[in-house]
């Protein structure tokens, strides 16, 4: 099992030699080489679905990593890379699937390019205003939360 340092050392090592870069061999023997192939093995891709912006894809990895994969966050590539997730470049981990801890939520804008992960000129501008309408729907959200909270917080006193 990963100890905090080994987490700090891997997102250090990202922030120093980015991250494509591969995790030094230490780290993978703290989990163990067997574990690892055997988490390889078990891993099971969905297949691609998308939207007009994002293609996505739902990654079930074996219970048996929530052990050392971080819980409450998003990976970095380096991350879920480092645990034995393969996919081509441009893929991001953007969201937790609460029910089932071991599905694990991925999209890449649609034309990206697989072999160097750059996104198409031409859709930024989309990818953009999709972000800001996520951003207002969340400051909404939270609006949303603080005047529910609100009254019953005073009743609580």
């Amino acid at each position: 099992m990963t100890s905090i340092n080994e987490h700090q050392l891997a997102l250090q090592h990202e922030a120093l030699f980015g991250n494509l870069a591969p995790i030094p061999q230490p780290m993978v023997d703290v989990i163990g080489s067997e574990s690892m192939q055997s988490w390889r093995d078990d891993t099971d891709y969905s297949e691609k679905y998308c939207d007009d912006i994002y293609e996505y894809r739902r990654v079930t990895v074996p219970r048996a990593m929530l052990q050392v994969i971080p819980q409450g966050r998003t990976m970095s590539e380096t991350e879920w890379r480092f645990f034995g997730i393969t996919m081509s470049y441009g893929w991001e981990h953007y969201d937790l699937h609460t029910p089932e801890a071991n599905v694990l939520l991925f999209r890449r804008v649609i034309g990206t390019d697989p072999k160097t992960g750059r996104i198409p000129a031409h859709i930024m501008q989309k990818v953009q205003e999709r972000e800001q309408y996520i951003a207002e729907l969340e400051h909404m959200r939270q609006q949303m939360m603080l005047n529910r909270s609100g009254p019953m917080i005073d009743q609580m006193y």
